[in-house]
């Protein structure tokens, strides 16, 4: 999917940061396929500095052009993937794993973001906007021959919730979407804290076919969490790790080696670091996954996903930005949400592959820390860069620019309003710098050649080492014309964060991607609250005090009703425009997923940043 801002690489989900950090997000949904080490999508612990570990595995022993014995095999190159428990925060390679292993109640099709039913039949909602009640289908069954009942899901949301080895309990716990739960006052770490009671979840088995769940509010977005991958129905007491159950297996045994879903492909065999095959379930309820058999070889290392690529050892795979061209891209159509499908070539192996890239939901921005740097000198680094550069420079062309923090995906009305309302509204220069306005600003506020300011700004040096240093010279160069001495330092991902939490740096680098089709979900972060990491809060101002107005009426309309939605919208587009007010951030670009593959596949094009990593639908030619 993006840019590898991925969770591989620091064992952490977007929640576990925030919770750490106050606030202030890191990505989400991370790459496909493989590492990349400067690029803005494939993702995964690649790098110039990726082990070489399973480079060389598979490489001349993955099946060739998906052809293996004469079945149907599609082989791809994965990151590491060493767990597959739905509760668990999972890197890449086993996140693509899970996807094909287990199901949910809802799913996104390939044609849109409208959740659709997976598992159920019919469902209703109680008159407040509470109860769902869901009517299961009576042909599912897990991989292990078990019929999946109402049971199963109880079982498995209390795991969620309650279970030691969770690492996603806040997504019912916490937010907009949470299941009715009581909890209780516990010391944790000297000090006193609300924590989930065991037991007290709102969800019933009404009977084996029937499920009921009560959430502590209404919430508009309540369909989109039923197709979460974290809320994954498994086999009741398949582990022991929730009161009332012994466990059918050892928890290592489920998490690594036999995951139990309701998903299209069964796990075959898993060698950790090396391989993981996943077989099609006999008998799957859905429509028949193409490949017999997906063999995914565990592959850390750039350029050795590169050279299994350029073997063909592989059917689908991504090129690394460091080695994109650009000119080589031939784009035969465009279809409605913006994917865009084509050519690619000639390879570096002469051949031609087939290639498709789409929106994603994430946005990247550099994050200012207000009470360090002054409006003034935020305002005129606004003024003086252009966008356009960063995704030209920095990314080689494969991105938007970003104007606000809800991607084109899901702001208000599409990309076609979020374009519009940029163009009209951006206050530093829309696809342009004004480095005049930049100086007035600057002079103004008493800075000149004599009395220069002078910030630093933090880069990563494990995630787009590349792509992000030519920005920062785009950005210092830019600074040094508009009496600023941008100072650029480079520190590993966790130390930025442990930083930033102390309140010790000026300006710094993060992004974005969301966990459900909301602008919501970006804008939280913006809002002034205790903790927020932009420290907007200790500067309060108009504009963050309209902030905290429009995000007031946000959670004052989160119920599913056609009232609700205008009004929530309104108040995005009110906290968009505050936050180009008081330029708490210099928003960077919003990537675009990447996808080549060879002429033995038919693969699907990939509607948004927010689908499963599934390759069921891969057909062969």
């Amino acid at each position: 999917m993006s840019e590898p801002d991925n969770d591989s690489q620091t064992g952490q989900s977007r929640r576990t940061i925030l919770k750490s950090a106050g606030g202030v997000a890191t990505v989400a949904l991370a790459g496909c396929l493989g590492g990349d080490d400067d690029g803005d999508s494939g993702g995964g612990n690649g790098g110039e500095n990726g082990s070489e570990n399973g480079s060389e595995n598979g490489g001349e022993n993955g099946s060739e052009n998906g052809t293996s014995n004469g079945s149907n095999v599609l082989s791809l190159s994965i990151p590491e993937a060493a767990n597959f428990d739905p509760v668990r925060i999972k890197g890449d390679g086993s996140q693509i794993v899970s996807d094909h292993v287990f199901s949910e109640l809802f799913t996104l099709p390939q044609g849109g973001l409208e959740p659709t039913a997976q598992l159920v039949t019919d469902y209703s909602v109680s008159d407040d906007g509470l109860t769902y009640t869901f009517t299961l289908r009576d042909d599912v069954t897990f991989d292990n021959g078990d019929q999946l009942t109402a049971q199963d899901f109880v079982y498995s949301w209390e795991r969620l919730a309650a279970s030691d080895n969770s690492q996603e309990g806040e997504t019912i716990l916490e937010g907009g979407f949470q299941i009715a739960h009581e909890t209780t006052t516990e010391t944790v770490d000297g000090e006193e804290q609300e924590v989930y009671q065991p037991g007290s979840l709102a969800v019933e088995a009404v009977d084996e076919g029937t499920l009921e769940v009560t959430l502590e509010s209404p919430f508009y977005d309540a369909l989109f969490w039923f197709a979460y991958g974290s809320l994954s129905p498994v086999p009741e007491g398949v582990v022991g790790d929730i009161e009332g159950y012994d466990g059918e297996m050892d928890y290592a045994e489920f998490s690594s080696q036999n995951p139990v879903g309701t998903g299209p492909y069964e796990i075959d065999s898993v060698e950790t670091g090396t391989e993981v095959v996943v077989s099609a379930v006999d008998g799957y309820h859905g429509e028949a996954p193409g490949p017999d058999q997906i063999s995914m070889q565990v592959v850390e290392n750039t350029d050795a996903i590169f050279r299994r690529a350029m073997n063909r050892n592989v059917d689908v795979f991504q090129v690394p930005n460091s080695r994109f061209d650009p000119s080589k891209v031939s784009i035969n159509e465009t279809r409605e949400l913006s994917q865009k499908v084509g050519t690619y070539g000639p390879l570096e192996n002469d051949e031609t592959a087939n290639y498709m890239t789409w929106d994603e939901a994430y946005t990247a921005y550099f994050i200012f820390d207000c009470s360090r740097v002054e409006k003034p000198i935020r305002q005129a680094l606004n003024y003086a860069v252009n966008q356009e550069n960063f995704v030209e420079q920095g990314f080689r062309g494969v991105g938007e620019p970003a104007y606000h923090q809800a991607p084109p995906t899901v702001y208000p009305g599409g990309k076609e309003a979020y374009d519009q309302h940029a163009e009209e509204n951006f206050p530093y220069g829309y696809r342009e710098a004004q480095v005049g306005q930049a100086q007035t600003v600057m002079e103004e506020a008493g800075y000149g050649e004599n009395s220069r300011a002078s910030i630093t700004l933090s880069l990563y040096n494990d995630r787009n080492p590349d792509a992000y240093s030519r920005i920062a010279e785009l950005i210092r160069a830019k600074a040094e014309s508009i009496y600023i001495d941008l100072e650029i330092e480079r520190a590993p991902f966790n130390t930025i964060i442990d930083e930033a939490v102390s309140g010790n740096l000026d300006m710094y680098t993060l992004g974005n991607g969301l966990e459900y089709p909301s602008p919501q979900d970006m804008l939280k972060f913006g809002r002034p609250y205790e903790g927020n990491l932009v420290r907007w809060r200790e500067d309060p101002s108009d504009a963050s005090e309209q902030a905290a107005n429009a995000w007031e009426t946000v959670q004052n309309n989160l119920e599913p009703t056609d009232a609700a939605q205008p009004a929530r919208s309104e108040a995005y587009i009110q906290m968009e425009e505050a936050i180009w007010q008081d330029a708490i951030y210099l928003t960077n670009y919003h990537p675009r997923g990447r996808q080549w593959w060879y002429d033995d596949v038919d693969v699907p094009v990939q509607t948004s940043g927010f689908h499963d990593r599934l390759f069921d639908g891969v057909s062969f030619e």
